[in-house]
């Protein structure tokens, strides 16, 4: 008798430990579920980008709709991230970089591409206990960028990474939704 409570102590501390290394799931299966470090470790692809503001939905005034992009975070901390127009203006590939003298058209075609392109790299954290993300920016296609710091409120929704930031005041706060799904092996 007291073998059989000991396996049934032993199996229940096993699905209990089993229970707690899995993401949790939202009671309804689509809310948020609580995030931990580990689930964001991979390659998530950009889904879309929501933006609104005290009188509901509004133009994103960094991003054009249908954007794409990749975020990668890797376990040594680690991280990338790339967000890309669509419909970007193509041009022949140059043999070498120009020199600051470019001909007009160069300028307006590089011009272009800088407002379609955004991208930086650098290290990330994550806490836990609040669910925010921080980005410290090492390097960046905007130079001023380097050195900064990004914290964003992650949360995952039926599968899908959603960073939300706020801004602004009460009643003219805004709320910018970047919502990303986990890449697969099978897309590449």
């Amino acid at each position: 008798m007291r073998a059989i409570r000991y396996r049934t102590f032993g199996l229940v501390c096993l699905l209990v430990l089993y229970a707690s290394l899995r993401p949790a799931a939202s009671a309804d299966g689509g809310g948020p579920a609580h995030l931990a470090r580990r689930d964001l470790i991979g390659a998530w692809r950009l889904v879309r980008i929501e933006y609104s503001g005290p009188h509901g939905s509004i133009a994103d005034p960094f991003y054009q709709a249908d954007s794409t992009g990749i975020i990668i975070y890797d376990s040594s901390g680690w991280m990338s991230v790339h967000i890309v127009a669509p419909h970007r203006r193509g041009w022949e590939v140059p043999a070498a970089r120009s020199s600051s003298i470019a001909m007009s058209q160069d300028t307006r075609l590089k011009a272009a591409a800088f407002d379609t392109y955004y991208s930086y790299s650098g290290t990330w954290d994550f806490d836990e206990a609040t669910s925010v993300i921080t980005h410290h920016v090492k390097s960046s296609l905007i130079p001023a960028e380097t050195g900064l710091n990004y914290a964003q409120q992650a949360t995952l929704e039926s599968g899908r990474l959603v960073f939300t930031v706020r801004s602004g005041s009460k009643g003219e706060e805004t709320v910018r939704r970047k919502i990303w799904e986990r890449v697969s092996g099978d897309d590449r």
